[in-house]
């Protein structure tokens, strides 16, 4: 009886023991962590990556200017060029970088070198020589001539109004003109016009062109063409 009773006994404490010193492993899946996998420190991490360099040569040009110089010798209206003169060039050394795809990366500036222009040197005559011309109004006295892109308004077209740029009335014998190139206030005489003022000036009329003042010019019959005309 008493061996009945311990062999139960020891049953029971191998089960306790059992419990608290010894448990199954766990199972994965079922709320299980494990710890993260991580590099040893300092490791480098390797990536692939590649780039491109590349030296590159882009000409800029650098124009050269016209100087006039006046000769009070030679007749107005006459240009004698004394230095053609050369363009400039400014050149820029650039190193691209290139990333692996072809695309560029980045533009940095090696050198940079100028070549100065070199600018031309013309001589222009201011001496005032008269000649004359005969018209149907008679024979004139002019000192210059000059072919020029003769257009026509009146003081109706937009913008424009019944007063010139001068205070004359606008219409039939005042002309706009470019005062560089023909003094406001000068007499010229436009063959199949006339003689006129040079006594307005207009936004488009620029450098060799003038514009022809009529009191209307939807029947003027005046039609926009190069002419020669001359100054008084």
């Amino acid at each position: 009886m008493i061996e009945r009773y311990l062999g139960i006994l020891l049953i029971i404490l191998l089960t306790v023991l059992a419990k608290n010193f010894w448990q199954p492993s766990a199972v994965l899946g079922q709320s299980t962590s494990l710890p993260a996998q991580t590099l040893p420190v300092n490791q480098p991490i390797t990536t692939e990556s590649s780039f491109t360099e590349k030296l590159e040569e882009e000409t800029q040009n650098l124009p050269k200017k016209t100087i006039f110089e006046d000769d009070p010798d030679m007749e107005a209206g006459e240009e004698k060029v004394l230095e053609e003169g050369e363009d400039g060039q400014r050149v820029t050394v650039f190193k691209i970088t290139y990333s692996n795809d072809g695309e560029e990366y980045q533009r940095d500036v090696v050198s940079t070198t100028n070549t100065q222009p070199k600018n031309k040197k013309v001589l222009r005559g201011t001496k005032i020589v008269w000649k004359t011309l005969n018209i149907p109004e008679g024979e004139i006295k002019y000192w210059k001539k000059m072919r020029v892109y003769a257009t026509h308004y009146d003081w109706r077209c937009p913008g424009c109004n019944e007063w010139t740029a001068i205070g004359m009335r606008a219409g039939k014998g005042v002309v706009a003109v470019d005062p560089k190139v023909i003094p406001l206030r000068s007499k010229v005489y436009i063959p199949g016009y006339g003689i006129a003022i040079a006594g307005d000036t207009g936004g488009a009329i620029k450098d060799n062109k003038i514009d022809l003042g009529f009191d209307d010019a939807k029947t003027a019959g005046w039609k926009a063409h190069f002419i020669d005309i001359y100054l008084l």
